[in-house]
């Protein structure tokens, strides 16, 4: 899960979302499915937003590159917060 600043305009989401899906791929990982939740209310504020826009992406990636992956992702100025959960397989 990611979430962009809820202010930005839809090319500059669409610009973040492009490049996290190429950290995805520079981390030899690939998305499954993406799903956009929109802008929600945050319960606390996060850089001083009240507001986020979320957005869940499904992603196989091998374990040992999930590291540099967030260290990336920490980087990015127009993302607030991000969770990396992984999930048994079934």
């Amino acid at each position: 899960m990611v979430i962009i600043k809820p202010l930005l305009p839809e090319d500059i989401k669409s610009k973040v979302l492009a490049r996290i899906e190429k950290l995805i791929e520079k981390a030899k990982g690939k998305i499954s499915k993406t799903d956009a939740w929109g802008k929600r209310h945050l319960a606390y504020p996060i850089k001083r937003h009240e507001e986020g826009y979320y957005v869940v992406l499904d992603i196989e990636m091998p374990q040992e590159n999930t590291k540099e992956f967030e260290n990336e992702l920490k980087i990015q100025n127009d993302v607030l917060r991000f969770m990396l959960i992984r999930e048994d397989n079934k």
